[in-house]
């Protein structure tokens, strides 16, 4: 009951906004990558801690949320559960009872360690400097990769598109991002004192709309004029955001567009809100 209770608004969260996951097969490819060589030391502890019927409950616990997780959301949510299953596989491998049968396997499972290590380094680790990535293909097969670079980059750009209007503009002007990465970066990296407030639909970000906003202007990371007129009495294409490197990250040829609001924001932010 209380396992159905803390997992009940993820599940609600996750059915209701599917398009915000992987897909069943690239979910399910990415779990055979990630593993690979430790895939029979994962099952292995998977059977073991269903096998013991005071475990068994662990057993289910890392079981349900990477089974749930291949066909809505994405398969890294349940990533926590990996080291569970593979700690159980090593105590399964350790109580083999048979000792030259138990060297073998432990033996293997050194070198499915080493293998793994070796064969996916460069693929799962960030050990490679930022302005390679894009060059050796990492951002196209590795989201983290491509999503962690040139943040800085991109605040210093929105904040120098900010700076760059006229005086008569920047007045009453707010910055929204359709995504929530550029509000963070500008948070980090921003100057404060000369930006105005920055917000975003997305995600847990929708809620921290102060109620008492007034804006009449807003510039808009991540929207083309087309996808806000409906909003805006003037949608103006400012430029694009660029990632350095070439690496194709979320903000790469992001548009920026400045829109004189119709209305106050808090009567749009319904409709913006976002939550893929």
């Amino acid at each position: 009951m209380w396992c159905g209770a803390l997992i009940q608004p993820s599940l609600i969260y996750i059915v209701n906004h599917q398009d915000s996951g992987g897909g069943f097969v690239p979910n399910l490819i990415l779990i055979v990558v990630y593993l690979f060589f430790l895939i029979p030391l994962w099952m292995a502890g998977l059977v073991s801690l269903f096998r013991n019927r005071g475990l068994r409950p662990i057993g289910i616990a890392c079981l349900l949320p990477l089974v749930l997780f291949l066909f809505v959301g994405k398969s890294y949510y349940a990533v926590g559960t990996v080291p569970i299953a593979l700690a159980q596989g090593l105590v399964a491998v350790g109580a083999i009872k048979r000792p030259r049968l138990r060297t073998g396997f432990e033996v293997a499972v050194v070198v499915a360690c080493v293998l793994q290590l070796v064969t996916f380094a460069q693929l799962t680790l960030p050990i490679t400097p930022p302005d390679r990535i894009h060059s050796l293909g990492l951002d196209s097969k590795n989201e983290l990769f491509k999503d962690s670079v040139g943040w800085e980059d991109v605040a210093h750009q929105v904040e120098s598109i900010y700076g760059n209007l006229p005086n008569s503009d920047r007045t009453g002007t707010i910055i929204i991002s359709a995504l929530c990465g550029v509000p963070g970066a500008l948070q980090i990296y921003g100057d404060k004192k000369s930006l105005p407030l920055v917000v975003s639909p997305q995600l847990s970000d929708w809620y921290w709309l102060p109620s008492d906003l007034v804006a009449t202007n807003a510039l808009m990371v991540d929207y083309e004029p087309a996808d806000v007129a409906w909003m805006c009495s003037s949608a103006t294409l400012v430029t694009h955001l660029t990632v350095p490197y070439g690496v194709k990250g979320l903000e790469q040829g992001a548009p920026v567009t400045f829109c004189v609001l119709k209305a106050p924001i808090s009567q749009d932010w319904a409709q913006l809100r976002n939550f893929s």
